[in-house]
């Protein structure tokens, strides 16, 4: 069995790696944006197929340049969740095989069991294939992203639709949200941080669980007991499997065989997207005994109150975010820019966006004083924000809130 809050930290490094290679690929869009259209509005008029041409050239070099950088992403990806996956497994049976060995059963270490690393295996390149197939689709889209923003600027102020600083503004507010997006059949849409870090999670509690589930039909072991947390999800909120609060930290039968406890896959939604060990749970479960429940004394009462503040929390937290990965784009903006005007309308709204920020971190750190919640600070950082970068937003800030007193 496997903590809620092991199951947070254990996605941390995957989730760093994702946001390294998000952060380039925005870094590399507005580059390339700035050098097309940050010349001044007199360089936009020139012929359009000219203009094309240029913009297909440097399309091309744009997704060599990000593919180049997805092979290193996905080599350093691959050894982590290699790494992650077998430290998951060995604690998960190292918590089990307690359990087993006091009732007098002998089971066999994970490594040297070969059905077992089978599974963790397949559930691996699972795991890797899909990260694989996303990551490989953001850099066709930042290709498709930066043809159709240059595009759209040059066409928006030859036609006089809008002025050049706003047609270049509004490029770089696209190129910010919609760089290294995933986006699913279902037209649904994930950071690349988001759909990493669920499914990092998602196939760690998958292969766990069922290296688990083998390791009970090894046993012969038929209560399985689940953890808890307060916080869990409800779902719909009825007595089904979506609702987490409902089934976790109990106790249930796996072949039926103990009447007392109802049937565990049933019961947990085991093996479904919605269920336990399902899309980013964080819950897991172990054998248990039927009689000692470590999680019986767990106070949920107050769970759709703790719910509504964990979401709470993460909602202003991706806020934050947000803002400073808004920050570190506009700043490649500004440093990129040949025309003077726009360099000044440009730093004026970095400015804006640092007040903003500043203005957040005040509501994150109010809203979890007043709530008792610990501040999760590894939860407000992105790629490449450093001492340097965040010296640079306070200054900006404290520049922009000087201005408007004055």
């Amino acid at each position: 069995m496997l903590t809620p809050e092991y199951l947070q930290r254990i996605t941390e490094q995957s989730e760093e790696y994702a946001s390294q290679l998000r952060t380039y690929i925005i870094s590399q869009l507005i580059s390339r944006i700035m050098s097309r259209l940050g010349r001044g509005a007199d360089y936009l008029f020139t012929s359009s197929d000219n203009w094309r041409i240029k913009i297909l050239q440097e399309s091309g070099e744009l997704l060599e340049d990000i593919q180049k950088q997805i092979i290193s992403f996905t080599k350093l990806q691959e050894k982590e969740v290699k790494e992650a996956m077998q430290e998951a497994g060995i604690k998960a049976l190292q918590y089990d095989d307690k359990i087993y060995q006091e009732a007098g059963l002998i089971p066999v270490p994970l490594k040297q069991s070969p059905v077992l690393v089978r599974q963790m295996q397949r559930v691996y390149e699972a795991t890797n294939g899909e990260i694989s197939n996303f990551t490989r689709t953001t850099a066709i889209e930042a290709q498709k992203l930066y043809i159709s923003e240059c595009d759209n600027a040059y066409r928006a102020v030859t036609s006089g639709a809008v002025s050049y600083t706003q047609a270049v503004q509004e490029a770089i507010s696209n190129a910010i949200s919609g760089g290294g997006v995933v986006t699913y059949p279902t037209g649904h849409k994930d950071t690349l941080e988001t759909a990493v870090t669920r499914s990092v999670r998602t196939g760690i509690s998958q292969a766990t669980g069922s290296i688990q589930m083998t390791r009970m039909e090894e046993m012969d072991w038929d209560i399985i007991l689940t953890s808890a947390h307060l916080g869990a999800r409800t779902g719909d909120g009825g007595m089904n499997p979506t609702n987490h609060l409902w089934w976790q930290g109990q106790f249930f039968s796996r072949t039926g065989r103990t009447k007392q406890f109802p049937d565990f896959v049933k019961s947990t939604g085991y093996g479904t997207v919605t269920g336990l060990c399902g899309a980013n749970c964080r819950h897991s479960f172990g054998p248990g005994d039927g009689v000692n429940n470590p999680f019986a004394d767990l106070q949920t009462e107050d769970n759709e109150r703790i719910e509504s503040l964990n979401k709470k929390q993460r909602a202003l937290e991706r806020r934050i975010r947000k803002t400073k990965q808004e920050l570190v784009g506009m700043k490649t903006a500004v440093d990129s820019v040949k025309d003077e005007p726009l360099k000044f309308e440009l730093q004026q709204e970095y400015d804006r966006k640092a007040a903003l920020l500043r203005r957040q971190n005040a509501d994150y750190n109010d809203f979890c004083r007043e709530n008792d919640l610990k501040k999760l600070t590894e939860r407000l950082n992105i790629a490449k924000w450093n001492r340097e970068q965040a010296a640079a937003a306070n200054g900006a800030a404290t520049r922009y809130e000087n201005a408007r007193k004055g």
